[in-house]
């Protein structure tokens, strides 16, 4: 979005991508806005906070000192949200007037929070890691959730009709047994390490089903590959 954009935007109504707030506006009401911006901003679109204008009527009433604002908004992007929200801002002059213009593009980390999750480590809780973060989310799902409970740790991996890895099935009565560790699962796809090559391959989340090896006494994931 360029500052020609901005300058056409200045005089929109408030939607969904755009609002307008005084100078006064508070950390508070920074954090509401660029989190809502962040979590709702689809591809292809940026919102936009401009800062410096009446909410209501949208006269632009101005900023005073531009560098302190634009510190404050990224310092709240950065330190208040969580995850750290991306943005950018433009000082635009207006009939000898000063409007910060806030800028939100889409994110690949949204939901974002107007804090950070936390953790227990020992007798600590620090904030949660960008990793421990995504490990939070995916436990909502069940089948993530059981996966990622593994992380890290051995596990049989069975192949059912399938070559592991491969993506390609060899149907029949196929069957290829490998110990693995589980480095890491997504919502999508899970990654491990074959003990024995020392290679890593992935397999989607969809063709796994989490189930337990009693002879070793510990997880087993088994790999179909589905029909059709």
């Amino acid at each position: 979005m360029t500052r020609d954009d901005l300058l056409n935007k200045i005089g929109d109504h408030e939607d969904n991508f755009i609002e307008r707030k005084l100078e006064g506006v508070t950390n508070a009401e920074l954090r509401q806005t660029v989190s809502a911006f962040a979590n709702t901003v689809t591809e292809g679109r940026h919102a936009v906070l401009f800062i410096g204008l009446h909410d209501k009527t949208g006269e632009i009433l101005g900023v005073g000192n531009t560098d302190q604002l634009q510190k404050r908004v990224r310092d709240v992007c950065q330190n208040d949200c969580y995850p750290a929200i991306d943005c950018r801002s433009e000082v635009l002059s207006i009939d000898d007037k000063k409007v910060v213009a806030v800028v939100i593009p889409p994110s690949n980390s949204k939901p974002h929070f107007t804090g950070p999750a936390y953790v227990r480590v020992g007798s600590e809780s620090p904030k949660a890691s960008p990793q421990q973060y995504e490990d939070l989310i995916l436990s909502r799902c069940d089948k993530a959730r059981e996966v990622v409970k593994y992380k890290n740790q051995l596990c049989t991996v069975l192949g059912i009709g399938y070559k592991l890895g491969s993506n390609k099935p060899l149907g029949g009565a196929y069957r290829e047994s490998r110990e693995c560790r589980i480095e890491a699962c997504t919502g999508h796809v899970v990654t491990l390490y074959d003990i024995s090559s020392g290679l890593r391959f992935s397999e989607p989340l969809a063709h796994v089903t989490v189930s337990y090896d009693h002879n070793k006494i510990r997880p087993m994931l088994l790999v179909t590959f589905p029909k059709g």
